[in-house]
């Protein structure tokens, strides 16, 4: 996706979004965080998040992790050469990655149209856990499941 340029719509609606002088669909011209998955992270860093809601399709969206003080930590997109500005498909769902961040939250998910035109803060959405050897540990045995003798699922069926 190009970066930064508007593309002319032909007037002519189809379900919701106008059709482009060049073809390309675009929709409404929104931006607004609902929801996120996972709405819990570790601390490490590098973690994948989706946000579901409103966001454009001919520009890039910048999110940043804001605590209504002193942190303002910038998201990255997760792809190579993109760098903070995520992309959606379908208007509906975004995908950017949080950075290291301090234990904490519910923290607040800011969002900026690559323009700087939209702007939206959706608040209290974003929780951060520390993230240890075990919680690494259980949360990979509890992807393989019996038969497999991986161990215990939980740190409370130790022996």
């Amino acid at each position: 996706m190009s970066h930064g340029h508007s593309l002319p719509t032909t007037g002519v609606l189809h379900g919701g979004l106008g059709l482009s002088t060049d073809g390309l669909l675009s929709g409404p011209s929104g931006l607004a965080v609902a929801s996120i998955d996972p709405g819990v992270v570790g601390d490490d860093g590098g973690w994948l998040v989706t946000a579901t809601g409103a966001f454009p399709l001919v520009q890039g969206v910048l999110f940043r992790v804001r605590d209504g003080g002193s942190l303002d930590a910038l998201c990255y997109s997760g792809v190579v050469g993109n760098e903070e500005y995520s992309d959606s498909a379908d208007g509906v769902a975004i995908q950017f990655v949080v950075p290291p961040l301090p234990v904490g939250g519910p923290y607040d998910i800011y969002s900026e149209s690559e323009d700087g035109l939209l702007t939206h803060t959706a608040a209290a959405l974003l929780t951060v856990v520390h993230r240890s050897f075990t919680t690494n540990l259980y949360e990979l045995r509890a992807q393989m499941p019996p038969p497999r003798d991986v161990g215990s699922y939980r740190v409370e069926n130790e022996d």
